[in-house]
């Protein structure tokens, strides 16, 4: 026959005896389901109450409290094996978190403190499920706080590292060795009910099906996702970057309002919201070069521009090409789904120049190896570039002897502009030079708002109304290519392409009411850029076939009155042929013939071997150009395929040479 333990454990106690501690908790149900008849059961009650000298309803007093200490227990222990709530922290058995900061119970020596108080905000991962680490948060002794997710790999590492870690971020820690020790086996134990999602660059990330939230480089999330999301290492200079002062309504009317009426400052301040459009719009990273002579205002466009997203100055959102040539692949990471505002590019290493253009369009960097063979994370971005010089960016290329690839200079195309053309609206200022001084202080004061109003704003579009931001961007996109001729090459639709973007960015903050000007402007200002970029390239052709005109244009403006032998027609009847006009004045390595026609304009006709010699020092192919002036009715082309002529030259007899016509100097073909 069964019997009560509970029972049982009081025989032969005395009546003061407090219950014993090793009683097995089992109810009175349990016992007569294990088959105790009732008459049995309160038999054997009374027998312990007996023995106890105790009164029953002493001894079921006792009874009672007992099983409830033991529901208590196996109720603790059941939470201690389930995971902890949301928001929930279990710190280890013996570790009780006071006023006082962290503390160990030490036995007989009482509460040992590890350290100062500390949060648990939850477990940090990276996207992968990698990384883990611990999220914390604490105030240093001046009261400024401070979050780190510690990864939880420092718990493995020598002593004192983790530790000097703690203390380096304003975190006080006790110097005692065992209770070092003591810390890292409660951060090591803890258990945190919450997630957070580690993110290594700023910018859009993903957290389920059409939720999006931004990170700014600071940290700072903007848009409502599943799950936090917390920067890993933030740039050391984050907070600056991104640092705000005055009022969104302060910078509207000081800064924004002056740009209107001014085709530059409205394009650049457009094109300061375009990166967070880049991956919604499912657009590449890219962007501009502003070119032109000094104090033309270049740079002031662009501080206006960057102040939409904090102080415009070098150190914060503003760098120098000469500063980030090494670093531009941290450069770009930093300005992910932003802005990459670049300065100054005639300080940059010619050599580099094209391949960091490359290196920032193509959003990735270099692939690296660890030391044990394994590859890096390589780094990646999405990123809108905005850049001034007083040259462009094939003339800064060319003086380390380098030809500028068309690709780069779709990704990045020069715009040269002019006093006359930045800033002919004064907006009632005595001159551009009094408004440009009232804008260099206005940027001072008023920074770092607009970018965080509109983020805000497009990610309410993202989840609520995906499709309507779509169709806006391809209405945009239809506007700037109607607006194009029919023949324009893929490579100016391209560019095309970009601007319809920027006008996008700024429609949509004058929607929002990030930007205070009329309806149109940003539009306005976009298509008046992208005509001028046509017109300074020479047309809609592809940048190869420009390039091709710019060559051997370049090469007859050079060499037409040292290397090529004058000719003229004499009509008299003993010649009635082409004649050196100086045939007393030699010509040194000479190019070829420059013919006197009767409209008194030059034609030039230039031997086959040079033609090959021009094009290669360009680094362009000789027959895609003689294709190219044929197409463009610069050259004379023989018959059928050839695109060389058949003359009859003095001195030299009958030759073949590319016959190119006078319209490549005109004004017409000039650039």
């Amino acid at each position: 026959m069964d019997e009560d333990p509970i029972l049982n454990g009081f025989a032969g106690r005395d009546a003061g005896d407090e219950p014993p501690a090793d009683v097995v908790d089992v109810t009175l149900e349990v016992v007569r389901l294990a088959g105790l008849a009732e008459a049995d059961y309160q038999q054997r009650r009374k027998a312990a109450a007996r023995e106890c000298g105790m009164t029953l309803s002493a001894l079921d007093k006792l009874v009672k409290a007992e099983r409830a200490k033991r529901q208590q227990e196996r109720a603790a222990a059941a939470r201690r094996k389930a995971p902890p709530r949301p928001g929930e922290v279990r710190w280890p058995f013996g570790f009780t978190m006071e006023n006082e900061g962290l503390h160990a119970d030490a036995g007989e020596k009482g509460l040992v403190w590890l350290c100062a108080p500390l949060d648990v905000l939850g477990e940090a991962r990276d996207a992968a499920g990698e990384a883990w680490s611990l999220w914390l948060r604490w105030r240093d002794r001046d009261g400024r706080p401070h979050t780190w997710p510690m990864p939880k790999r420092m718990l493995m590492v020598g002593p004192g590292e983790l530790e000097a870690e703690l203390v380096d971020r304003g975190l006080q820690v006790s110097a005692d060795p065992s209770a070092r020790l003591a810390l890292r086996q409660a951060l090591g134990e803890v258990q945190a009910g919450s997630r957070v999602t580690l993110v290594s660059r700023a910018g859009w990330h993903a957290q389920g099906a059409g939720d999006a939230s931004y990170v700014l480089p600071d940290g700072a999330v903007i848009g409502d996702g599943t799950e936090a999301l917390v920067m890993k290492a933030p740039p050391e200079n984050a907070a600056q970057m991104v640092a705000q002062a005055g009022t969104l309504e302060g910078w509207q009317a000081e800064v924004a309002a002056l740009a209107v009426g001014n085709p530059l400052a409205a394009f650049l301040l457009a094109a300061a919201f375009a990166g967070p459009l880049l991956e919604p719009c499912g657009e590449p990273s890219g962007g501009f070069h502003i070119a032109g002579r000094s104090k033309v205002g270049k740079t002031l466009a662009l501080r206006l521009a960057l102040s939409a997203w904090g102080p415009p100055v070098k150190g914060a959102m503003l760098r120098d090409w000469r500063s980030t040539a090494n670093g531009m692949e941290g450069a770009a990471e930093e300005a992910g789904d932003g802005v990459l505002g670049l300065d100054e590019l005639h300080q940059a290493d010619p050599r580099d120049v094209a391949g960091a253009v490359y290196m920032i369009a193509n959003e990735s960097g270099k692939g690296r190896m660890r030391r044990d063979t394994t590859a890096q994370r390589r780094r990646t971005w999405r990123t809108f570039i905005l850049s001034t010089g007083e040259l462009d960016i094939a003339s800064v290329v060319a003086k380390a002897g380098q030809t500028l690839p068309a690709g780069a200079e779709v990704r990045l195309p020069s715009i040269n502009v002019d006093a006359a053309t930045a800033w002919p609206e004064r907006h009632g200022r005595a001159s551009a030079e009094a408004l440009m001084g009232e804008l260099h202080g206005a940027v001072r004061r008023q920074h770092g708002t607009a970018a965080r109003a509109f983020i805000a704003k497009l990610a309410e579009a993202r989840r609520d109304d995906a499709q309507g931001l779509a169709e806006a961007a391809a209405a945009m996109r239809d506007r700037f290519a109607a607006a194009l001729p029919a023949e324009a090459d893929p490579q100016v639709r391209d560019v095309a392409r970009r601007c319809a973007l920027v006008a996008l960015a700024g429609e949509m903050a004058t929607l929002w009411g990030v930007l205070p000007w009329p309806e149109g402007e940003a539009e306005r200002a976009s298509k008046a850029m992208l005509a001028r970029w046509i017109e300074k390239r020479g047309g809609s052709a592809s940048s190869e076939e420009a390039q091709h005109v710019r060559a051997v244009r370049l090469f007859l403006t050079e060499h037409g009155a040292s290397r090529f032998v004058a000719l003229h027609f004499d009509k008299s009847q003993d010649v009635n042929a082409w004649i050196e006009t100086h045939p007393d004045r030699p010509v040194i390595k000479r190019a070829g013939w420059r013919r006197r026609r009767s409209d008194d304009r030059d034609e030039y006709l230039i031997a086959p071997e040079v033609w090959r010699e021009l094009c290669h020092e360009a680094g362009i192919d000789p027959a895609e150009a003689g294709r190219t002036l044929r197409a463009e009715g610069f050259l004379e082309a023989g018959d059928g395929k050839n695109l060389t002529s058949s003359v009859r030259l003095p001195g030299v007899g009958k030759i073949r040479v590319y016959r190119v016509l006078p319209d490549l100097m005109g004004e017409a073909a000039a650039q």
